[in-house]
């Protein structure tokens, strides 16, 4: 059985071409990642590139309304050449890679995770340490400075339940606004910068995860879609499940 979705992603022209389509199908065939692989890039364009908070919604809605609860490939795999990234995944004038940066020092490469001093440079951290944050509304620069001390992945999490991502910045003038929004009051606060090794199938560049809190746990180097938690595991890739396809209009 096969399920489509359309949507439209308005972006600007600076990174990503205006009103890129993806047009997404659910194929009910359990098969091995890289099987799932060429199944997809014979048949559509490739496996599905979930790039956004808006993709995700249509994935969730895609697969309740196809009564489909056993987890389902995605195209993201781990490849072990690290990113940094921005967690807010694609925007509009935007893929999600951090192209800007204002490194205090050459980033620690044990450090996965990223934020900011109060003299607006960045330092790389651990993780697992914990600091204030700030959260971003997705579809505007307004920002909320929250001073309870999470790790990176639950200030993330706090930041999606209520409908934000970690905060971003794309160029110098939104590093001095996001400095001056926080002020001189806290030393250290966690941003969306993050550091990964996973890729598209497609090779986008698209930064945005949906990880389980306990994900990836190197059980593997491929990703499921689990319709039941709405998130996303590390799985053996010679595991087989069923699949998202997606076709891109413009390479039909």
């Amino acid at each position: 059985m096969l399920h489509l979705v359309i949507f439209l992603l308005a972006s600007g022209c600076g990174t990503l071409c205006s009103y890129v389509t993806r047009e997404y199908y659910l194929i009910n065939e359990n098969k091995k990642w890289d099987d799932a692989q060429s199944y997809c890039r014979e048949n559509y364009t490739d496996l599905a590139t979930i790039g956004s908070h808006d993709d995700l919604k249509k994935l969730v809605n895609m697969t309740a309304a196809s009564g489909e609860t056993k987890e389902i490939w995605i195209g993201l795999k781990k490849n072990g050449v690290a990113s940094w990234l921005w967690s807010v995944g694609e925007t509009q004038t935007s893929d999600g890679l951090a192209v800007y940066t204002n490194w205090a020092s050459l980033p620690d490469s044990s450090h996965y995770c990223g934020g900011m001093r109060d003299d607006g440079k960045w330092l790389s951290a651990s993780c697992v340490e914990t600091h204030p944050f700030v959260c971003q509304e997705v579809e505007s620069s307004r920002m909320y400075v929250v001073l309870e001390e999470k790790t990176w992945s639950q200030a993330q999490l706090h930041c999606r339940q209520n409908n934000h991502d970690l905060v971003s910045v794309k160029n110098q003038a939104e590093n001095q606004a996001l400095q001056q929004t926080v002020g001189p009051s806290l030393t250290f606060f966690w941003t969306g910068v993050f550091r990964d090794e996973w890729k598209w199938s497609d090779k986008s560049n698209s930064s945005f995860r949906m990880w389980e809190s306990s994900q990836p746990n190197n059980d593997g180097v491929c990703t499921l879609y689990s319709p039941s938690s709405k998130s996303w595991w590390d799985r053996n890739c010679d595991y087989r499940y069923p699949f998202i396809c997606y076709n891109d209009p413009k390479k039909v």
